[in-house]
């Protein structure tokens, strides 16, 4: 085993590489270095010449002639009725900062400063939605190409194949929750915890993910009567400074704490907002309201070059899989247009604590503050229906 100055060393000069050259890649790595030359200059060249990734693998796959965090369009191929009309979604990602936040006492909840609008002025129709868009059938769902097709975005440096991603398998596994509301039973973390929106006031913690965060931790508390445990430790800052190297890793330090205090908890979601190109606003209208979309990541701990990722086991990626897609679906039935397709990627980004586990892309540094909270309501929908069996 190599020397820990070693590993130190790679991590710091891939993270100086990978930004330089690499932006889109630098973004997704994120979670854990490198632990050997070998894997260092793998990640390089990946960077670098990212056509090297491509396997051509039967049943396999490995989405967009681009990095998919720069432009990935949606290929409108909807074989099924439709009560709402297809969409097309154009995606340009790339890493952006955000602005810095602190708060006195991060165990507390958030109370929203000054909101743009009253919160708690909902309409009822938000929680008891209509079938607006497509609902499909098994049948097309286990047709590997459709799926992939029409409901992911496959990073460049990972395939996933049919295997693995078996619709019939993944929505037969069972991701409801009995309610509980005097056991903490969902944490809401961020590991990116100072992610901000267009409109967000600088040194305000309300204005940023986190106070969306708590948005979506009191829909799911008063709404529906689950014990949420809101986590807002700023993992990404070091002594008031943003440093999103090791968020990950001081995150499943946090997380690993949480969840021996409160064994309990059996969801979570690290919430964040993307990073686009500061000419995409991802927005759309639920019930009348602009909103902005979501995405899902899936991390599945491997890529196409090495195969499994031995140093991020992770033994639930079906369970992460099953889980995402329910969610998927529930929206695209519900709110036709708010989710973006899912993201597999290469690596684990804290998905291995619990079966039903969800990273959560909401809105962009583009989108207003009011925006993102707005999609927290359609998304606590689409959870409590998932979690609750309904249809």
């Amino acid at each position: 085993m190599e020397a820990s100055w070693w590993k130190t060393l790679t991590r710091s000069v891939t993270g100086a590489v990978f930004q330089t050259t690499a932006p889109a890649s630098a973004y997704i790595m994120k979670e854990e270095g490198p632990e050997t030359l070998v894997e260092y200059l793998v990640r390089l060249v990946r960077g670098v010449v990212p056509a090297w990734e491509y396997a051509g693998k039967k049943n396999t796959s490995s989405s967009g002639s681009q990095d998919p965090y720069y432009v990935e369009r949606v290929e409108t191929d909807l074989e099924v009725p439709t009560q709402g009309g297809d969409q097309e979604h154009t995606e340009e990602e790339e890493n952006t900062e955000s602005l810095a936040a602190e708060t006195e006492d991060p165990s507390i909840p958030v109370e929203t400063a000054e909101p743009v609008q009253d919160e708690t002025a909902v309409a009822q129709d938000v929680f008891s939605p209509s079938v607006l868009g497509n609902v499909y059938p098994l049948a097309k769902l286990c047709d590997y190409d459709f799926l992939i097709r029409n409901f992911y975005v496959v990073s460049q440096i990972t395939t996933i194949t049919s295997s693995e991603l078996n619709a019939k398998e993944l929505l037969e596994k069972d991701m409801t929750l009995a309610i509980d509301s005097a056991n903490p039973q969902i944490l809401i973390y961020h590991s990116h915890y100072s992610e901000a929106f267009a409109d967000s006031r600088p040194g305000v913690v309300e204005d940023t993910i986190v106070g969306v965060g708590e948005y979506l931790a009191s829909i799911l508390r008063e709404q529906y009567g689950y014990s949420v445990y809101h986590d807002i430790t700023p993992y990404d800052m070091m002594e008031g400074v943003i440093d999103r190297n090791e968020a990950y890793n001081y995150a499943a330090d946090g997380i690993e704490a949480i969840l021996a205090q409160y064994p309990s908890i059996e969801i979570i979601i690290d919430l964040h907002r993307d990073g686009v190109n500061e000419g995409v606003h991802l927005v759309t209208e639920v019930n009348g309201k602009p909103t902005a979309q979501i995405m899902f990541v899936n991390g599945i701990s491997k890529t196409t070059l090495q195969g499994a990722i031995s140093y991020l086991y992770n033994p639930y990626i079906q369970d992460n899989l099953a889980f995402s897609l329910m969610l998927q679906l529930k929206g695209e039935a519900y709110y036709p247009g708010f989710c973006r397709r899912i993201m597999i990627n290469a690596y684990r980004y804290n998905m291995h604590f619990r079966p039903r586990s969800l990273l959560v892309e909401a809105g962009a540094q583009t989108n207003t503050l009011q925006e993102v909270k707005n999609a927290m309501e359609p998304l606590a929908v689409m959870l409590h229906k998932t979690l609750s069996g309904e249809e």
